[in-house]
């Protein structure tokens, strides 16, 4: 599947769950996401230039041949320019191909490739230390089995072998390392790709709303903005990082602004 941005470009500093109208967990059940931006390149952008036009051109010749009689183009000589443009594997003999792997071939995990599954697993789990972010769960284990299951189709194998495993963690990493990486720490964290909010970012959530439901005890019509970033600064929170926290909160709703400049906490019942 593919997801456009909201503002027609993705934005690198920007979480992807902000930026795409997908659900959390409606994002959560994707194996693998990859970010695909249009960055300027010389030498591709030059390529792809030159075999867009080269179809157009092949198309006109074609459309001239079907309609006017001519001598100018023959059928040999397009067909022989066709090979220019002509896919590296034929796109009916590739639906074939899937079809027939997917009939016929059903790989089975081999004791190796379980014990490196293992090993890749914890090896992102361990890192996981008190208060810490939670780099991936039980969910990307089983996607890392299905896209193993899927490696070794693809080379029409019975078993599933180190080889599938390797290229699986490799994908993996390349895609968690784009989506799942928090800015802030530099650590995984997978809830950060899927929600678009950090564990970081959680915990200073969390301070802000208990600093406006202490404060709001004691001012009837909510906390005042300026006393809330005063108590968030000595709780290590920087005044222009809780004002941004503050105009999210809004934003979702977890604040409320009675009147100008002092917020409260909203309540569900």
């Amino acid at each position: 599947g593919a997801a456009n941005p909201k503002y027609g470009r993705f934005d690198k500093y920007v979480p992807i769950a902000e930026q795409i109208d997908l659900s959390p967990t409606l994002l959560s059940r994707f194996d693998l996401i990859f970010v695909m931006t249009d960055d300027p390149d010389e030498v591709r952008d030059r390529e792809l230039a030159k075999h867009i036009l080269e179809t157009h051109e092949l198309g006109e010749k074609l459309e001239k041949l079907k309609n006017i009689v001519s001598t100018e183009y023959t059928r040999e000589l397009i067909e022989k320019e066709a090979h220019k443009i002509k896919p590296a594997i034929d796109p009916d003999l590739l639906r074939k191909y899937i079809a027939y792997a997917k009939r016929t071939v059903f790989p089975v995990l081999t004791e190796e490739a379980k014990e490196k599954i293992i090993d890749f697993y914890l090896s992102l789990r361990s890192k996981v230390k008190e208060n810490s972010p939670v780099p991936v769960t039980a969910r990307q284990l089983e996607a890392l089995i299905r896209l193993a299951e899927a490696s070794a189709r693809l080379r029409l194998k019975d078993s599933i072998t180190l080889e599938d495993i390797q290229r699986v963690i490799r994908i993996t990493r390349k895609s968690l390392e784009q989506i799942a990486v928090d800015p802030e720490t530099g650590e995984i964290d997978i809830d950060y790709a899927f929600t678009g909010t950090s564990k970081t970012q959680r915990d200073r959530i969390m301070i802000i709303k208990k600093i406006v439901e202490e404060l709001s005890e004691f001012h009837e019509r909510g906390a005042p903005e300026e006393e809330i970033l005063r108590s968030a600064e000595e709780k290590g929170i920087n005044r222009e990082k809780a004002r941004e926290i503050i105009h999210k909160m809004r934003e979702k709703g977890e604040l409320y602004c009675p009147r100008h400049g002092y917020f409260m906490v909203t309540h569900n019942y």
